[in-house]
């Protein structure tokens, strides 16, 4: 099965038709949804967690395209409310 897919997955990429690709002809061209389930971040300073979380948050960025002051209100939606504090104390 994983064949099949890496081979659908080529075609997609270099732009090879298939004999299935006929019926495709005059479709609307369409936007995918991406969920991003992104934690509140405790406040632990794990590295792997950290960034995980970053990781995620990147993706969410990319995908939304925001301004940088944008991306820090949406990072502090997403923090407990005593790493909310410290951002709010020390680096404001």
């Amino acid at each position: 099965m994983m064949d099949k897919f890496s081979q659908i997955l080529l075609r997609v990429s270099m732009g090879k038709k298939s004999s299935s690709d006929n019926h495709l002809r005059g479709a609307t061209p369409f936007k995918v949804q991406v969920n991003f389930g992104i934690p509140i971040m405790e406040g632990h300073i794990k590295e792997n967690i950290i960034d995980k979380w970053l990781n995620l948050l990147r993706g969410y960025f990319l995908d939304h395209n925001f301004s940088n002051k944008e991306k820090i209100t949406f990072v502090l939606l997403k923090v407990s409310p005593h790493v909310k504090d410290w951002w709010e104390t020390d680096c404001e």
